[in-house]
């Protein structure tokens, strides 16, 4: 699904000129200063998800992605909550617990490192019956947590996800909005019956391919 970005700083030219600016070449060694403050590592990455379908990609943890401290940090509306049964990969190490969406529910993921190359996040999900798609959206957010943009990212189609499944990827390249400190994820089930479950939600800051 092409992404919709509904709400964005007009500063598209500017973004372009900054990304041209900060992208390093291809054959570059260590990023410089300047690259590196822009484009911050965000933390460890690892290959999460090479073992389930050959993915090379280096991706972090969103914060509690897996679900196993509860909801902490997760914003759950419309009857969302953290219930028993984990993606079978135990991609973000072993664990019990997943997130289940009923019908109209919905989930705002904790807040997590961004930066004008984070492209890309994925997740593993399941549908039980559910009569809609998982929307997916990410939620960029300034210094002070105003909003400054929205980007539909994904619409999981439910007759995919029978059983658990990694997502494909989710990404945001190039409509980073200006003045974008951090992100979250918005998952939203879009059905009126049935549930989703999701678990273990990463983001591959793309900073790891540089160099």
């Amino acid at each position: 699904m092409r992404a919709r970005l509904q709400f964005l700083i007009p500063a598209a030219a500017a973004l372009a000129a900054a990304l041209a600016f900060v992208a390093p070449p291809a054959h570059a060694g260590l990023l410089d200063p300047i690259t590196s403050l822009l484009l911050p590592t965000c933390g460890s990455t690892s290959q999460v998800f090479a073992p389930v379908d050959g993915d090379p990609a280096d991706y972090f943890a969103i914060p509690n992605n897996g679900f196993e401290a509860g909801s902490r940090g997760w914003q759950l509306s419309g009857g969302a909550y953290v219930g028993s049964g984990n993606e079978p990969w135990y991609a973000g190490g072993y664990g019990t617990h997943s997130l289940s969406l009923p019908a109209g529910a919905s989930a705002t993921s904790p807040s997590f490192c961004i930066n004008l190359l984070d492209p890309a996040a994925r997740m593993f999900a399941r549908s039980l019956s559910a009569s809609g798609d998982l929307q997916v959206q990410v939620l960029f957010r300034g210094l002070t947590g105003n909003l400054t943009g929205i980007l539909n990212v994904a619409s999981l189609d439910n007759s995919d996800y029978a059983s658990w499944s990694p997502s494909s990827r989710f990404s945001s390249a190039l409509a980073l909005p200006l003045l974008t400190s951090y992100a979250q994820i918005r998952i939203v089930n879009s059905g009126r019956r049935g549930t989703w479950q999701v678990d273990d939600a990463f983001v591959d800051p793309l900073i790891s391919r540089i160099g």
